[in-house]
């Protein structure tokens, strides 16, 4: 214990000598009094929506019309060495409301090709799909993502966004062809709420013990094969639970991608443990395999995708498990504008089958 404590505090140390080291140079009274230097921030911004179309079959659900995520997405740079970074999404809700989520904003150092730091609220470095694939629906080849990469917010098993610390770049030696990532955050906050044991988010960004979010991947980019990456990532935290006891979780992932201009392969796995203190290990199970290849502007793909959660885990049980077998075609309409339609069947967790259809629009400006 007082082994990990150190360590724990080395890494903060660590963290917090880059970034002052990154900080630029103080100019002195005199300059500041001879001299007035304008900021060079230099910032763009884009914007992503989508409009979709949806109808199940065999649901009391009607076919229906449903506005995506307007996500408003933007950089900035102050110099080479400083970068920001900010993400917020607009959704529309119940009786015409807009729910608002700031869903991103970072602040970046970049010190040298092997080390990378950034701080603030980012998404998790989990695998390969959620680093890869954020908000804007634009990039991703099929409607929605796998189901174990859901937002939380949408029921996900995952910590997809987090609060904290996290440091990036290149293996030293390797010549890039190694990367790593190492991040430390707040977590995912969970709570048991009420006489039945209801489980709620904090939506508080504090964290509520000293346990931190550990996260670490590793990954290989091989020089002789262009668009091969091999990677995986561990993930340790520990949850507080009130009135019941903390809780270890654990998250590992690998993965295997291929990505062309006109071929995409993806491949993934990851495995959720829960051990509740003094009790029983549970082990849940993830993977997705997804396939697309472009002919000019036509684009059809397949994913396979499963997610089996034991329904007694703790936190994550009642999202229950999932398969899909999906089918589709991409249309690109021009320069950032296109078009995806395709057929879904999938099992829920109540072995109940749903065959879909799915359309949408996604669009940049």
């Amino acid at each position: 214990m007082a082994s990990s404590a150190v360590g724990r505090w080395l890494v903060a140390a660590a963290a917090v000598t880059a970034l002052f080291s990154a900080l630029p140079r103080p100019a002195s009274a005199q300059e500041q009094d001879t001299e007035a230097i304008p900021p060079g921030t230099n910032v763009t911004t884009r914007v992503f929506g989508d409009v979709q179309w949806r109808k199940t079959r065999g649901r009391d659900t009607p076919n229906s019309f449903a506005l995506g995520q307007f996500d408003l997405f933007a950089t900035a740079t102050l110099n080479d060495r400083i970068s920001f970074l900010a993400e917020v999404v607009l959704e529309g809700s119940v009786n015409t409301r807009v729910v608002t989520d700031l869903e991103r904003l970072e602040i970046t150092f970049r010190l040298h090709d092997s080390l990378q730091v950034s701080a603030g609220r980012h998404h998790t470095g989990v695998g390969f799909y959620n680093t890869a694939f954020h908000h804007g629906s634009y990039f991703e080849i099929p409607i929605g993502r796998p189901r174990v990469f859901d937002f939380e917010d949408e029921g996900g098993v995952l910590p997809v966004h987090d609060v904290g610390v996290s440091m990036r770049g290149a293996v030293p030696g390797t010549s890039g062809a190694w990367q790593y990532l190492f991040e430390v955050g707040n977590g995912r906050n969970w709570n048991l709420t009420g006489p039945s044991g209801a489980v709620t988010e904090d939506l508080d960004e504090t964290d509520t013990n000293e346990a931190k979010s550990i996260n670490a991947g590793l990954s290989y980019r091989p020089e002789r094969w262009r668009g091969l990456e091999v990677g995986g990532s561990y993930l340790r935290d520990t949850i507080p639970l009130t009135p019941a006891p903390d809780m270890d979780h654990h998250i590992a992932a690998g993965y295997v991608t291929y990505r062309r201009l006109s071929i995409e392969i993806l491949g993934e796995w990851l495995e959720l443990t829960h051990q509740p203190a003094g009790g029983r290990r549970i082990r849940n199970h993830a993977a997705y395999v997804q396939l697309s290849r472009a002919w000019g502007r036509l684009r059809p793909y397949y994913r396979y995708d499963r997610l089996s959660v034991n329904p007694s885990t703790p936190l994550i049980g009642a999202a229950g498990s999932y398969r899909a077998n999906i089918a589709g075609l991409r249309v690109e309409l021009g320069e950032w504008a296109g078009f995806k339609a395709q057929y879904e069947r999938a099992d829920d967790a109540l072995r109940t089958r749903m065959n879909s259809i799915r359309t949408q629009l996604v669009y940049v400006f």
